[in-house]
């Protein structure tokens, strides 16, 4: 019996011993301490982004996107929730009061103008607003799963890029159970020929494909720039070109910037997915 690998080993460090029997499955087994595949170029000719809020897609992806344009391809991004509980100051305000609502009401228009410029400087083709509560997604699935279900439907993706299923926000996570809802709606076989890229916006990944963004990073700098509303008390901007870079480095990319994925096929996705949602 070989002896334990590194990644196994710090999971059994870090992990709560309640969580390590499907983590230990689920992701070390998939992960097996590999250097992650570089691309150049991103896969598939179909992309469809889901993003759980506004500017999601700009931080965890929007070198992709941008590469995607420059190649012809047309992306379409799909964003789940309004984004009405992105400022601080508002959230502070009591819950249902006319101030606070009609701020809340405000932002969400804000964020979808931002939003709408963020794809036109990554040259996406088309963005679909769902409107979700904003940190509510997850009470929401079986509301947005259905319109989702016909995106796809219309769409026909043959990849579809989303938060990978450990990043520590809520709404991220239930990004993923809205997709395999809508998947099970469109019946047996969908998403046997998809594949699905987890990126990363909260939370490092554990990456098996690094897409090399050198060439776009004004792009994305220029995209994120664009969710001003976000800006205001976190430096995304710098956050993100830190992690670029270091994707580049630590993947052996070659160029200067990188975005990290996880990929797998959809079945191996959901598979994934629904493990780790029994791990708590």
């Amino acid at each position: 019996m070989r002896g334990l690998g590194f990644a196994e080993r710090m999971l059994r460090r870090v992990v709560p011993r309640a969580m390590r029997n499907a983590l230990d499955r689920a992701i070390v087994d998939l992960e097996r301490y590999h250097p992650p595949q570089v691309a150049a170029d991103p896969p598939g000719i179909r992309p469809l982004v889901l993003a759980p809020h506004p500017d999601d897609e700009s931080i965890g992806c929007g070198g992709t996107l941008a590469l995607y344009a420059r190649l012809g391809v047309p992306v379409q991004v799909v964003f789940m929730t309004d984004g009405r509980l992105g400022d601080p100051a508002l959230r502070r305000l009591p819950v249902r009061s006319p101030r606070r609502e009609t701020l809340e009401a405000a932002l969400v228009e804000r964020r979808m103008a931002e939003a709408r410029a963020a794809l036109q400087a990554l040259g996406a083709t088309g963005g679909h607003f769902l409107g979700a509560p904003d940190g509510a997604l997850g009470l929401a699935v079986d509301q947005v799963a259905p319109r989702l279900a016909d995106l796809l439907r219309e769409l026909r993706p043959d990849v579809v890029l989303l938060p990978f299923v450990t990043d520590r926000h809520a709404d991220h996570a239930a990004t993923g159970r809205c997709l395999l809802v809508a998947a099970r709606q469109l019946g047996p076989g969908w998403g046997d020929a998809v594949d699905c890229l987890g990126y990363e916006v909260w939370s490092p990944i554990y990456a098996n494909l690094a897409i090399d963004i050198s060439a776009v990073m004004n792009v994305k700098r220029r995209a994120i720039a664009c969710h001003a509303s976000q800006l205001q008390d976190a430096d995304f901007l710098a956050g993100v070109e830190g992690l670029n870079r270091y994707r580049a480095v630590s993947g052996m990319v070659g160029g200067e910037y990188a975005e990290a994925f996880f990929r797998a096929p959809f079945p191996l996705f959901r598979t994934l997915h629904e493990r780790l949602s029994h791990a708590v």
